[in-house]
């Protein structure tokens, strides 16, 4: 990309830029970019699309645009994604929040907001983005976010933060829930919010390349069928949540049938709940424990 002086200029050959890369939505996301590299809005470049840029300004432009043009995810060249009404910092190695995510934390607030002071596992929290969404809406809620990721983990405190409700969550680093056992936690949890890897190998094989390549394979990847790591989840959670305690659990196309016919669940849990998202695809699971 040649040098540009100019608002215009710059955002028309980001567009031919990104357009030339293949990316869908070239002129849109050429608007994002640039408001973020230059920190304005863009009322001010339609307003102003002579005005020049700085050469340091238009250099950190390009190298933005270079980026997206690679195939990164546009959350990582801009560094953040809206989840649930709030803003998340997002970096590389932290999977991006998605829309059909936000499903699970509508579920929990329905399910958990009469209960005056909830104890709520967030297991893989990632950005944060469920344990923080849920601490900003259930502001009685005792939540406790865990993650193997310690640079995860991290970013999700300064997120935390960033919305007011760090001192309000527990940030605990270890592997699903094998750490948090031999705690105080046993048969106190009311419930498990997990957004765990459930990319199946098959599925891995078709991922598009802004997936595939730059997020988190640790946080996709879910084994053969993708339910590997919920089967972990299932074994390893009667021991923390309570005798009346949920469960809820997103998953991919065509999985929730066959989650809900693990041993691991129905030796333990009822299916109280399968929830679509807006695409009519089974995306969450709610299961609370039997009575024994």
């Amino acid at each position: 990309m040649p040098p540009f002086t100019s608002y215009s200029q710059l955002y028309r050959g980001a567009v031919e830029t990104l357009t030339q890369a293949g990316i869908a939505n070239a002129r849109h996301e050429a608007l994002w970019i640039l408001e973020d590299a230059l920190g304005i809005p863009r009322l001010q470049l339609y307003a102003n699309p002579g005005m020049p840029v700085d050469a340091e300004v238009c250099q950190r432009a390009v190298a933005l645009f270079q980026r997206r043009a690679l195939h990164e995810p546009l959350q990582y060249v801009i560094g953040t994604q809206d989840f649930f009404g709030l803003d998340f910092f997002v970096q590389p190695g932290v999977l991006i929040p998605r829309p059909e995510t936000e499903l699970l934390v509508e579920e929990a607030i329905g399910l958990l907001g009469a209960d005056a002071r909830p104890v709520i596992l967030d297991i893989g929290t990632g950005s944060g983005c469920l344990a923080i969404s849920l601490a900003v809406n259930l502001p009685g809620a005792v939540i406790i976010a865990s993650d193997k990721s310690v640079s995860a983990l991290h970013l999700a405190r300064v997120n935390a933060m960033r919305h007011g409700v760090a001192q309000r969550i527990l940030w605990v680093a270890g592997d699903l829930l094998s750490h948090l056992l031999s705690g105080n936690l046993a048969g106190k949890v009311t419930a498990i919010i997990a957004n765990l890897p459930y990319i199946s190998h098959a599925e891995w094989e078709h991922l598009s390349p802004d997936v595939k390549d730059f997020e988190p394979r640790l946080a996709l990847d879910g084994g053969p069928d993708g339910l590997d790591v919920y089967r972990r989840l299932l074994d390893e959670s009667p021991g923390l949540v309570s005798s009346k305690g949920f469960i809820l659990m997103e998953v991919g196309v065509g999985q929730a049938d066959l989650l809900c016919r693990e041993p691991s669940l129905t030796n333990a849990f009822k299916v109280v709940k399968i929830r679509p998202d807006s695409q009519g695809i089974p995306r969450v699971v709610c299961v609370q424990r039997r009575l024994v």
